[in-house]
């Protein structure tokens, strides 16, 4: 009986996006990820009938793929290479019986790029740039992320342009995390070079550059494409360091926690422009487990970022700087604009990036009481704000009422 009420319910919550006269694409972020085998269950029972009665709704489809995908990553975490092969064998007949019923559209291409069911790199490439063709003006944040993360190592700017262009103007992206990545280029010299360990650190900063034209004397690379060796070149190329067989060579190992180590120390030993690290992404360089020993302690601390340099400087003194003249913190005071449904694949939450603020510029609260009453109040006032905005959040917030003791 609970299975046949749960059964209901599920459907009835579902029913309610359905009946009306477009269908709406399931969240297949955490709710789903979460979701327990009976809901699952019940979800797929649900839409398999749906796209039935349906065959040639798009968006029935690819409900059916998430669910049916989510159902099958729980038996694949165990075993990834014997589970990533039951996975294909379970969902290539969901992918013929959507290749059949909608033949040549977004969600078919979709489905097959993303399930990894593409069996060849041609294939994959193929599948790739036909949806990227075919993107729609309502697709999910986290389709723009994907595609984008696809572009990246192709160096493929007209369609990055495109893609973002698209992604800035649906008014998925969280004008918080854009304002945090402008920030972090902020502070930055003059033509330096960002290392960012994933694709959800590149997103906004491209955005800021080919959509809405500031920074773009920075020079993004992303790590996450670093086993690539023509993106590789084309990166070192922008910077000014040679690059070449010999030189790739030299970098790549069949380890790539490794060739990602050679990689960059080769750019902070060779670059005439200064490099930065996202100060808060820190541990996740080199594959989650962050830098060698021997390179953290040529990194030092000017706000948002972490700048490489081989000899010791008066980095609190450049951070100060930044919080005084480049940072613009005032947006973190209120919040003017509705919060919007954040369904980014990549990118943190607006109160995990304001809640950043806090812990990288706490250290300067103690110098400014002591050197510069009225700063201190200005940044005390700034920190007061996003705390009593976290509160109404139901954030736990005693850790960072204490910075202001």
């Amino acid at each position: 009986m609970k299975r046949i009420l749960t059964t209901l319910l599920v459907a009835a919550t579902m029913m309610t996006g359905s009946s009306a006269q477009k269908t709406e694409l399931i969240d297949r972020g955490i709710p789903l990820y979460l979701a327990d085998s009976l809901k699952l269950d019940s979800m797929y029972n649900y839409w398999n009938s749906f796209v039935v009665q349906h065959p040639k709704d798009n968006v029935a489809w690819r409900n059916l793929f998430e669910v049916c995908s989510n159902q099958e990553f729980r038996l694949r975490c165990k075993n990834w290479e014997a589970g990533m092969q039951h996975f294909r064998d379970e969902m290539m007949p969901l992918l013929e019986r959507i290749k059949n019923a909608i033949p040549g559209s977004y969600s078919a291409y979709y489905c097959e790029y993303e399930g990894m069911l593409a069996t060849t790199t041609d294939r994959r490439e193929l599948v790739a740039d036909s949806a990227i063709v075919l993107l729609p003006k309502d697709a999910p944040a986290g389709d723009y992320e994907l595609w984008t993360q696809y572009l990246i190592p192709k160096r493929d700017t007209v369609r990055i342009i495109n893609v973002l262009t698209q992604y800035y103007e649906s008014g998925q992206y969280p004008e918080e995390s854009l304002q945090y990545h402008f920030n972090e280029l902020q502070g930055m010299e003059e033509g330096g070079v960002y290392i960012a360990p994933h694709p959800g650190e590149m997103v906004g900063k491209l955005i800021l550059q080919h959509v809405l034209g500031v920074h773009k004397d920075k020079i993004l690379y992303d790590e996450d494409a670093a086993m690539n060796p023509e993106y590789v070149k084309d990166v070192f190329g922008h910077i000014g360091i040679p690059f070449n067989d010999d030189v790739w060579n030299q970098l790549w190992t069949t380890w790539q926690d490794k060739t990602l180590t050679a990689i960059m120390r080769y750019i902070f030993d060779h670059s005439k422009r200064p490099v930065y690290l996202s100060a808060h992404d820190m541990w996740q360089y080199i594959i989650g487990e962050g830098l060698p020993d021997e390179l953290k302690a040529c990194l030092y601390n000017e706000g948002l970022t972490m700048r490489y340099s081989a000899k010791p400087y008066d980095n609190r003194a450049v951070k100060r700087r930044n919080i005084e003249q480049r940072y613009r913190l005032e947006y973190l005071r209120m919040r003017f604009h509705p919060v919007m449904k954040n369904t980014q694949r990549f990118s943190g939450s607006a109160e995990a990036y304001a809640m950043n603020y806090m812990r990288l510029l706490r250290d300067q609260l103690p110098y400014y009481k002591q050197h510069n009453k009225e700063r201190y109040q200005w940044l005390s006032d700034i920190f007061t704000d996003i705390i009593e905005r976290l509160e109404k959040e139901n954030y736990d917030v005693d850790e960072f009422k204490d910075y202001l003791k």
